[in-house]
């Protein structure tokens, strides 16, 4: 519809390039397609008629369509029927907002997870500023602390404020589509994020090699203690991102010149790592993704992957950080 001017906006891009899925790479083995979820267009509309409904604030027009991309309805990482807040059709008194407002929450990003939130949620903000005017955004009712941090390194706190309760007609409503996908290849939102933060940025390889925890998490390994000694004995901090601020992680790993952790989202942290860095995520068998091997793609790391099991686990380890310390790659010994 806006590209038949039936609709008032802008296409920013109507397909981003596919990404790459090397053999052997984790993206190949997790067989999401997390470097081709394309055609997924990139824009903004404006309208006056919008009703956004639902947790999750989604758009439906005056005839009661919902926008597809405002629920990742493209690809099938997501079905609408999963959408279940959002069919709160009949609503007998929406209230009005008034001014310009866009929307950031989604089915994906609904505060409660770092790399949604970074990836998934923020990222709409490069779209925000390619509107005609400045809008204010809604932010999730009870957000976690990095999402109020982020918003304040942006400098952007006078324009956000939690989502309102129950069905909502914003005076002018601004759509502003996600940049991609969740989780996969999106050079337009990893670029932004790091301009956007940059300043906050140390000097490359000036800090100690770092390996980012996960205990008490999902997926921890049950020898999680033992590899973390691993690491701390051969001169790696041992980093618990959620007991650090927004601004100290990127600190401490843009500094790092190397790089280890387990698959969660503290890992969405290589977002910061200068190019070449070695990166090495864990992953417990049962459970692939690519999303981190995709920043790692944008951010020319020497990125590699594990799946743990006893063969491989304290071995190749030791052999990956004998490797860091030499020099001489970063490549983790998958055969023993």
């Amino acid at each position: 519809m806006l590209g038949q001017g039936r609709l008032e906006g802008g296409i920013i891009s109507e397909r981003q390039p596919i990404g790459k899925c090397p053999p052997d790479s984790m993206t190949e083995l997790a067989a999401f397609q997390q470097h081709d979820h394309q055609p997924w267009p990139v824009f903004w509309v404006k309208t006056n008629k919008a009703r956004l409904v639902g947790r999750m604030l989604h758009w439906r027009d005056e005839s009661d369509r919902l926008c597809s991309e405002g629920v990742y309805h493209l690809a099938e990482r997501r079905r609408l029927a999963e959408d279940t807040l959002s069919a709160q059709l009949l609503v007998a008194n929406a209230k009005l907002l008034p001014g310009s407002w866009t929307n950031i929450l989604s089915n994906w990003n609904d505060g409660g997870n770092y790399f949604h939130w970074m990836l998934d949620g923020l990222t709409r903000l490069a779209v925000r500023e390619q509107l005609p005017e400045t809008t204010g955004f809604f932010l999730p009712k009870d957000p976690a602390r990095f999402v109020t941090e982020t918003i304040q390194l942006l400098g952007l706190e006078e324009f956000a404020r939690p989502a309102p309760s129950g069905t909502i007609r914003p005076e002018t409503y601004y759509f502003c589509a996600p940049t991609s996908m969740t989780g996969v290849w999106n050079p337009l939102g990893y670029q932004w994020l790091r301009n956007r933060f940059s300043q906050y940025f140390e000097t490359p390889a000036s800090g100690s090699p770092v390996f980012l925890t996960r205990r008490g998490a999902a997926r921890a390994p049950e020898n999680l203690a033992e590899i973390e000694q691993l690491f701390s004995n051969s001169g790696f901090t041992i980093i618990d991102c959620g007991t650090l601020t927004v601004r100290e992680q990127i600190r401490k790993i843009s500094a790092a010149p190397a790089i280890a952790g387990l698959h969660g989202a503290a890992m969405t942290n290589i977002l910061w790592a200068t190019a070449g860095t070695p990166v090495l995520e864990l992953f417990q068998p049962g459970y692939l993704n690519a999303c981190y091997e995709q920043i790692a793609f944008h951010g020319r790391l020497a990125y590699t992957h594990a799946i743990m099991d006893p063969h491989n686990s304290r071995n190749g380890l030791s052999l990956w950080i004998r490797n860091q310390q030499s020099g001489a790659g970063s490549r983790f010994p998958h055969t023993q």
